[in-house]
Parts: C-alpha cells; structure tokens; sequence
C-alpha cells in the first residue's frame, strides 16, 4: 500500500469512517474503495479529491510521511 493511501486508512479509521460511508460519498461501490485500499486500482486525482472532501481534509494532507508516525503515536498513548 502506497502512503497516501496508507494515511487516508489512517484518518478514515481514526474519525471512525466506513469504507461503505467513503464509497457513498464518492458516488462509488464499496467494492470500488476496498479495491483501492487493496492495491488493485489506483486511486486518480479526482477521486482522492472526492476521498478528502469525504474525511474534511485537504487532499495534500495525505502526502505527509510524518502522518502516520503521528497518528499512530496519539492512537497509542
């Protein structure tokens, strides 16, 4: 799994979103999502736009190396 794709897991799970609720979101199936996440399709610019909008973050957000670092730091303590 690519970064970008490993934090919008990160956010999605953290805010406590569904794949299904992305999918929705993004006028897609979830099976559409789930084929993302497992590295079969990639994820366009259009639709990581829709992914972003969907979590209320930027979409240059997920091009951080440090997010998940942090993240999994305030998930554990």
């Amino acid at each position: 799994m690519n970064i970008v794709i490993e934090n919008i897991e990160l956010v999605r799970k953290s805010k406590g979103v569904t794949k299904s609720h992305i999918a929705k979101q993004c006028k897609r199936t979830p099976s559409w999502y789930g084929d993302i996440t497992k590295g079969k399709n990639r994820l366009s610019v259009d639709d990581l736009l829709s992914v972003a909008a969907a979590l209320h973050e930027k979409p240059e957000y997920f091009f951080s190396e440090k997010l998940s670092v942090t993240l999994k730091t305030v998930k554990s303590a």
